[in-house]
């Protein structure tokens, strides 16, 4: 997945990745490490970055970037 450095964090990034393969938030947790409220954090502060105003166009944006 490609987004600009500015854009993204890595952490945000490798759970872009997951959402965009639609693993759960339970599954994300637990294969990264993080816990369910570190995770959501990441996730609201993706949907703040990519303007996104809920889960479902966030994901919707997370693929259509990881196509470019």
């Amino acid at each position: 997945m490609e987004f600009k450095h500015e854009e993204l964090i890595e952490r945000e990034i490798e759970i872009a990745g997951y959402l965009v393969q639609g693993f759960s938030l339970k599954h994300i947790s637990e294969t990264t490490g993080l816990s369910k409220r570190l995770l959501v954090t990441h996730i609201k502060n993706m949907m703040k970055k990519l303007s996104a105003e809920d889960m479902s166009t966030l994901i919707k944006l997370l693929k259509a970037r990881s196509k470019n």
